[in-house]
């Protein structure tokens, strides 16, 4: 928001709504969801009770990788060979087709190409996290090669036990996307309205009924749920933890080459560090995450956290000169298993996107496939994979 400023102002809805699907939530989430419901010729409409991307996206590092915070090798021992497999593939999958999708927009919404490591915070980890791993990822196809502690020392700059390298990553500005979706949205006739907060809903056989803060009646066939960490107000018990993390990001720097192939780096330990460079020459350092949720609290955190992440940054790259420009925290949510939690809870017309985790965003351009076809009457061959039941 400090970088970009405001890009967009959307009206509060004044009148009574009937659209087809009510989309709730205006961050990344609800404008991936709501630009593919409108490509598919739905009406839709979209509300967020404060201003699009102003929530948990613009606070978001928006590192695109197709790693699962759960290991590919743990997640097969719950899920199986074939849905933890594709749980991954769906990942990669997704980083092209945000690439597809920035390539039309300004500067590709700052979307860039870059590998990614991760590496062994201590030695019994290799063992235990990183051989087992690349194993599985090698086996499902994966481009991935194994660091030894030298090879990371030669191509970094820093000592790690070991690590993976996998040559498929990306990142981008999920502000700046955010906001282009949804003008695309709005040209093709979707409407937007921000400060409309959903206080009420009511489901009946046919449509759901809502009702806002200000009295406002909404009328919608489906309601797609993308409110981040907030749509777990709509469950009766909640399914996923809520942490607070906090980030912080350099000075533009002279050169443009920070590390090898400015790579995505994060760690095995939880919780991780993990940074990247920008388009803009800077470097962003985030991670030191508490298991609270408490922004009077988190905020208190923020210059001891602020302090503590330049010093990660120094003890790995002693000879980067990193002056933080901002800081800032943030709040997250992940699930037990790592896997997204995306369709009907307890009633078909009310679709829930809660793609929580470090692939929030990769687990939002899934949901936007799963939603869409279900909400056109279509199989998914994939939805069954995310569903609520059973887990």
């Amino acid at each position: 928001m400090i970088s970009e400023g405001l890009k967009n102002s959307f009206p509060t809805l004044l009148d009574d709504l009937t659209t087809e699907v009510l989309v709730i939530g205006g961050g990344i989430t609800g404008a991936l969801i709501s630009h593919k419901l409108c490509e598919a010729g739905l009406e839709v409409a979209l509300v967020e009770k404060n201003h699009v991307a102003h929530g948990s996206t613009s606070a978001s590092t928006a590192m695109l990788q197709y790693e699962i915070d759960t290991p590919l090798f743990e997640l097969i021992n719950t899920k199986g060979e074939k849905n933890a497999t594709r749980a991954y593939a769906l990942c990669l999958e997704a980083i092209n087709k945000i690439e597809k999708i920035c390539s039309k927009f300004p500067g590709k919404a700052d979307f860039e190409r870059h590998p990614s490591l991760w590496y062994a915070s201590y030695k019994k980890h290799v063992k235990a996290l990183l051989v087992p791993e690349f194993e599985a990822r090698r086996k499902s196809g994966f481009d991935v090669s194994f660091l030894s502690e030298q090879n990371i020392l030669d191509k970094f700059g820093f000592t790690a036990p070991a690590g993976i390298f996998s040559a498929q990553a990306a990142q981008v500005n999920p502000y700046l996307l955010t906001n282009f979706l949804l003008e695309e949205v709005a040209a093709m006739g979707g409407r937007i309205h921000e400060l409309t907060e959903v206080e009420k809903i009511t489901p009946s056989g046919r449509h759901v009924e809502l009702e806002t803060r200000s009295g406002i009646r909404i009328k919608a066939k489906y309601v797609v749920m993308a409110a981040g960490y907030e749509s777990q107000n709509y469950l009766a018990k909640h399914c996923s933890k809520v942490h607070s993390s906090y980030a912080i990001i350099s000075k533009p720097l002279i050169n443009k080459t920070q590390w090898h192939k400015n790579a995505l780096i994060w760690e095995t330990k939880s919780p991780y560090l993990y940074l990247r460079t920008t388009g803009d020459n800077r470097i962003i350092v985030g991670g030191r995450d508490e298991p609270f949720y408490s922004p009077g609290k988190r905020d208190r955190l923020l210059s001891r956290k602020s302090r503590e992440l330049l010093q990660d940054f120094t003890k790995l790259f002693p000879d980067i000169p990193f002056e933080t420009d901002f800081s800032w925290a943030g709040t997250f949510s992940e699930t037990r298993d790592g896997l997204p939690y995306i369709g009907p809870h307890d009633n078909k017309r009310i679709l829930f996107a809660m793609g929580y985790g470090g692939n929030g965003i990769t687990f939002s351009v899934i949901a936007a496939d799963i939603l869409t076809d279900l909400i056109q009457g279509k199989k998914n061959a994939d939805a069954q994979l995310f569903a609520f039941a059973g887990r």
